[in-house]
């Protein structure tokens, strides 16, 4: 049985992707840290139902998921992400893993603290879950299967979105270089 020491732990372990996960559906970086804040309340609340043996980002990752999309809701009905917000979002969370792979899409480097105002642009024209599809794959380097389990989609269907939001990247950050960006 997960213990509330244990959750914490495990909380710790997991924030970037959590935060991302939460981010890709809030944009702003604030409402990232209320959502897993307020999702974090109510895991709690539920821990007998954590089975040993079960997925923690899976599992908390459905719950920050619900909270970020019912606080999405309640905000402006379906606002669009602010490149502003998306901006203040990517800073580097104090506790989030370093990427693995430097040369990796919409990677980070070390001195980066954000992306550059078209590549936010860019992320926030794609739908909430091809943005956390890509951003949990090329940012905090989750494999398919742990794309699948925590955003509860097909694997196929994680690696689609992965392929396709790259491509739209790629599309609108070459229009950027055809105009001399």
């Amino acid at each position: 049985m997960l213990t509330p020491e244990g959750f914490a732990l495990q909380l710790q372990a997991h924030r970037g992707v959590l935060l991302t996960l939460a981010a890709a559906v809030l944009g702003r970086r604030g409402d990232a840290d209320d959502a897993l804040q307020d999702a974090s309340a109510i895991a709690l609340t539920k821990l007998g139902s954590f089975q040993d043996g079960t997925n923690f980002p899976a599992w908390m990752g459905q719950i920050v998921r619900y909270v970020a999309l019912n606080q999405a809701r309640r905000r402006s009905g379906r606002e669009a992400l602010s490149q502003e917000g998306l901006e203040e979002l990517w800073c580097r969370a104090p506790h989030a893993p370093e990427p693995a792979n430097p040369t990796q899409l919409l990677e980070l480097s070390r001195d980066q603290e954000h992306f550059d105002d078209e590549v936010v642009a860019a992320l926030a024209s794609l739908s909430p879950v091809a943005r956390a599809c890509l951003l949990l794959r090329a940012v905090q380097d989750l494999d398919y299967s742990e794309l699948s389990r925590i955003l509860g989609i097909p694997e196929g269907t994680a690696m689609s979105h992965v392929h396709r939001a790259r491509a739209a990247l790629r599309t609108a950050l070459g229009e950027r270089e055809a105009r001399g960006g």
